[in-house]
């Protein structure tokens, strides 16, 4: 059985259930039971996803509204992955990190992996030039400014999510937690995602 290596991104004034949301979708996922009983080895339990975050530099950050965070990696450190969320967070975060050419350019490197964002993370895939050509969505609050400093991306309204295979967007801050059961759906079957669902107590219709 496969399992998907899961980097988050943090970075100073992300906010906290854009990155928290998807880091339990997917830490919470699990094979059926039968299965699981034929993957004890060492008695540790391999689960389908191995989820971690990174930060530019390693250090810790500080989440908007104050939570500290300490990542596991630096962009230097950080290994091998499948998956890239990158979440949102308010105005300042964002334009600080579209100015932040190293961190766009680490994003940008990744082009290859399965990219995601939650909320207005959108914009720093779209200034990773991720999004050219393609369509995305954001928060709602921020639909007309991600048209205006992106016209070549087709932004969508009133979606949780959308999927362009190799990059999916979501819209504000829950819908991150709808857009990881979509993904845990894609990677492995509806079965996981529904069971996901359940384990967090999340109503979620797909």
């Amino acid at each position: 059985m496969k399992e998907i290596n899961v980097v988050i991104l943090l970075f100073d004034d992300v906010d906290a259930l854009d990155f928290a949301g998807p880091y339990e979708v997917f830490n919470l996922s699990t094979y059926a039971e039968a299965d699981v009983e034929k993957l004890f080895t060492n008695r540790l339990k391999r689960k389908p996803f191995r989820v971690r975050t990174v930060s530019k530099d390693g250090a810790a950050i500080a989440v908007h509204n104050g939570l500290n965070v300490t990542p596991d990696f630096s962009f230097t450190t950080c290994p091998d992955f499948d998956l890239l969320i990158v979440p949102g967070g308010p105005l300042k975060a964002i334009q600080r990190g579209l100015a932040d050419e190293e961190t766009v350019d680490w994003i940008a490197s990744h082009k290859e992996k399965t990219v995601a964002s939650v909320c207005t993370g959108a914009f720093f895939l779209a200034k990773a030039g991720l999004l050219e050509g393609r369509s995305a969505t954001t928060n709602r609050v921020a639909t007309k400014w991600l048209e205006q400093m992106f016209p070549n991306v087709q932004v969508k309204t009133g979606v949780r999510y959308v999927d362009e295979g190799s990059v999916v967007t979501s819209g504000g801050v829950s819908s991150g937690i709808h857009m990881s059961l979509h993904l845990v759906r894609t990677l492995f079957d509806e079965e996981m995602a529904n069971r996901s669902a359940q384990t967090i107590e999340f109503e979620w219709k797909g």
